[in-house]
């Protein structure tokens, strides 16, 4: 995916930018515009919705300028929740789409920060590189850093998709039914499977490389419980949160809220004064529904144009 920047340069300079690029960042010198909470919103059920299986080209995978790409956190005062976790080389998020739905986040999480597709992102902000995609919980903590190769308990079996020549959903899920039996598969399926390589050297396998891993999502038994997927980012350096293209600070249970209340707190105290909104994340609660989002000024902590937040 070599290409990949001159893609993004293209369709700058074309217009293809954001169609909320006036909801982008405000610095504390004024220089960009406010978020507008709503529009964010409504940009992102469109890209929710926007079922696309590139981006205009085999080398550019449809996470580039579709989907809601997101990490699910846990408020802290002794972290700030938009840092990789000191020490490691990946980062994990999941992508929703209406053809990559899932009905709950990962144990423990109810809310959390939501990137910007690069295509999307205000021109200023990191681009992070989306490294694999695990159609399912890929266990990626215990795999070999950044999140993406084996396991120690399946070496060959869990080893990177394309390195055994799994290229095809319908091949992903062949070796996701050949866990032993001896093997609980509620517990050991998740270290067993493989992830689909999407990073930038592969080029014009990118695309159909990710759209396979949205693909094998609908093949796995709804009996799985850990049915979100799974992609390792490229972790980033600590404490740039300027740089870093958050577009919202969501939830997706009430018990969340405050939560990102506390993020959307944190980040404005620590990034010139940025104001990121909160969305309230409705997930479908089957593959066949819809998510919804929505803005709400009654669950933000902070607001738009505050020169304070407390």
């Amino acid at each position: 995916m070599k290409s990949i920047y001159m893609l993004i340069v293209l369709m700058l300079l074309g217009g293809c930018a954001h169609e909320q690029h006036s909801a982008s960042l405000r610095s504390a010198d004024g220089s960009e515009h406010v978020m507008d909470g709503y529009a964010v919103a409504a940009a992102l059920k469109t890209a929710y919705l926007d079922k696309r299986q590139d981006c205009g080209s085999p080398s550019a995978p449809a996470f580039l300028c579709s989907g809601v790409l997101f990490r699910g956190t846990n408020e802290s005062f002794s972290f700030h929740s938009w840092n990789p976790v000191p020490g490691r080389t990946g980062v994990a998020f999941s992508y929703l789409r209406q053809d990559a739905n899932f009905s709950h986040l990962a144990v423990g999480t109810d809310n959390g920060f939501i990137f910007f597709p690069i295509f999307n992102a205000p021109p200023e902000k990191l681009h992070i590189e989306v490294l694999c995609s695990f159609p399912i919980d890929g266990n990626t903590w215990t795999r070999s850093q950044p999140g993406c190769g084996a396991t120690s308990h399946f070496p060959v079996e869990s080893q990177r998709c394309q390195s055994q020549g799994i290229t095809t959903a319908t091949q992903w899920k062949t070796l996701f039914d050949s866990l032993p039996l001896e093997y609980d598969r509620e517990k050991w399926v998740y270290s067993y499977i493989c992830g689909f390589d999407v990073s930038d050297p592969m080029n014009q396998q990118g695309a159909s490389s990710f759209y396979q891993s949205l693909r094998a999502m609908h093949l796995v038994p709804s009996t799985i419980t850990h049915h979100y997927n799974e992609l390792i980012l490229r972790a980033w350096a600590q404490d740039i949160p300027t740089l870093l293209p958050i577009q919202a600070f969501f939830y997706t249970l009430s018990s969340g809220l405050a939560g990102a209340r506390h993020d959307q707190w944190d980040f404005f105290n620590n990034a010139d004064k940025a104001f990121i909104p909160i969305i309230r994340i409705n997930l479908p609660s089957d593959v066949t529904g819809e998510a919804t989002f929505t803005y709400n000024p009654n669950d933000q902590r902070c607001q738009p144009d505050a020169v304070t937040c407390s």
